[in-house]
């Protein structure tokens, strides 16, 4: 079943690259080698930045002792709420023509700083949780070795915590590789924004799918290589006991400094932004309301929809990944690798592989047009394709916790994998799938290119309704279903963040 599930999630992608290959060669379009560069341009600069932010403001908070570090704590992780094109679109407010902001944020560099204050949260979260999983004793051995805070960083915590930060900024980049929204709007030739201009506005779908398989094989070779970096790494506690990790109390200067950076960083990304929003939402009359109210309707039933059909391919990927049969298991596992292919692959390459799909279907005879629920049915297992591998995480997670014992018990008791898991698994991980139906929700609600490839005709959401409006520099009129995509994703992104601390082995409840 896992398998199964799996193959579900990367088919889209596997069709990709078989159109791909059976198109043959092709005379690139004069654009292709722009957005070659602009994709690894943006994915080494976007990417290295949100490292650096992510990592310091991870440190600060995980090893430092200074006022407003618990607030820092969680609200650093407050841009995961807010997509990367309604930065883009904030930014873009606050820097045109009279604006109060004297800066252009346009171009390479502008969506390298959008991504860099998007995705840092990205290898925070990673950052903060190794950091918190630390080893006290050997943070105490150099402390009490005269290790001053810099080397106690780069010599002891640094090393012990890069499979986290390797993770979480294989992971940005993987976001910067797939965005759409940020690099069309700021006018920088990437591979997504390729995809979309080869097959609508040149009518040049093989080359389309040719950069879609470039794309998704860049997505898919940075998680090999993040994991061949990371290696057989692993780092043990040298003590069993839960002691608190020893924060340095920095002097006056550093102190100042710890605290000016967080608040700056939280500024630049969350308050300046989304406070200007705010302010042009306001300024728009209550009439501009009532038009959201059917895009708000179709976001929502679209997401809940997407919610639901998610939700059991998330959970038959858990937990056959956790069969205690191994032969069972490795199959599990090679599901949920199957399951990754579709999350590292954007938006628009899964669109396109459903569209591969679609016209194969047509082609004998199954379908008639893409519209109505049809396109409805497409626009769902791309989603599903999407987000079934983070769904998976918390319901594994959760799955984590049943005892081995109980497992066993079930099983001499006659209980089968179906019913063990209705009757034992799932009661204990319950508070795990609601965690995972939001996060699908919300990934739902926020996403961009597919909704814009497959939706049904007049079937606009939040966010194709702010794409739109942006589109046409009617940035006040994007302010308000801009920021009800970000009011959505604001409780299961809090909730993300309450949860890191009390991650690490040993806590006190």
């Amino acid at each position: 079943m896992g398998a199964l599930a799996g193959l579900v999630c990367a088919a889209p992608a596997v069709l990709v690259i078989a159109g791909a290959l059976s198109s043959g060669p092709t005379s690139p379009l004069p654009f292709f080698w722009a957005s070659v560069a602009g994709s690894f341009g943006l994915a080494v600069v976007g990417g290295g930045f949100a490292a650096l932010l992510g990592v310091i403001s991870a440190w600060l908070v995980a090893m430092c002792a200074f006022p407003g570090r618990r607030f820092f704590s969680w609200a650093l992780v407050l841009p995961l709420a807010a997509p990367g094109y309604v930065l883009a679109y904030a930014y873009a407010a606050l820097t045109w023509a009279g604006g109060p902001a004297p800066l252009s944020v346009s171009g390479f560099w502008g969506a390298a700083w959008i991504y860099a204050l998007a995705f840092y949260p990205y290898v925070y979260l990673a950052a903060r949780a190794a950091f918190a999983s630390q080893s006290a004793c050997a943070l105490e051995a150099a402390r009490s070795l005269g290790a001053s805070p810099l080397a106690m960083a780069l010599k002891v915590a640094a090393p012990s915590a890069w499979p986290g930060v390797a993770a979480g900024t294989a992971l940005a980049v993987m976001e910067i590789l797939a965005d759409f929204g940020v690099a069309q709007y700021l006018g920088v030739s990437t591979l997504t924004t390729g995809v979309f201009r080869a097959w609508f506005s040149k009518a040049e779908p093989q080359t389309a799918l040719q950069l879609a398989s470039l794309l998704l094989t860049a997505a898919v070779g940075l998680l090999v290589v993040e994991r061949l970096l990371r290696g057989r790494r692993g780092f043990a506690g040298g003590s069993a006991r839960w002691r608190p990790l020893p924060r340095y109390r920095l002097g006056a200067f550093w102190t100042a400094v710890a605290f000016l950076f967080c608040a700056g960083l939280l500024t630049l990304a969350v308050i300046a932004p989304l406070g200007w929003l705010i302010r042009l939402a306001a300024l728009r009359p209550l009439s501009d309301l009532a038009l959201l109210a059917e895009p708000l309707g179709n976001a929502l039933i679209l997401a809940g929809a997407a919610a639901l059909v998610t939700l059991p391919l998330a959970a038959i990927l858990a937990a056959a990944a956790r069969q205690p049969d191994p032969l069972r298991a490795r199959l599990g596992q090679g599901g949920l690798f199957l399951a990754g292919m579709g999350y590292a692959a954007p938006g628009a390459v899964i669109a396109l592989g459903a569209l591969a799909a679609f016209a194969a279907a047509r082609e004998a005879g199954l379908v008639g047009g893409l519209s109505g629920a049809t396109a409805f049915a497409a626009l769902l297992w791309t989603y599903a394709a999407r987000f079934a591998a983070p769904g998976a995480q918390p319901i594994e997670a959760g799955l984590s916790r049943v005892s081995a014992s109980l497992g066993f018990a079930a099983r001499t008791l006659g209980a089968g994998p179906v019913r063990r898991f209705w009757a034992v698994d799932a009661p204990i991980a319950a508070p795990s799938v609601l965690a995972a139906a939001l996060i699908v929700f919300v990934e739902a609600l926020k996403e961009l290119p597919a909704t814009l490839i497959l939706r049904p005709f007049n079937f606009d959401t939040l966010a194709v309704r702010a794409y739109a409006y942006a589109s046409d520099e009617r940035l006040t009129q994007a302010a308000a279903p801009a920021l009800l995509i970000v009011l959505a994703g604001l409780l299961p992104t809090l909730l993300l963040s309450s949860r890191i601390e009390r991650a690490r082995a040993g806590r006190r409840p």
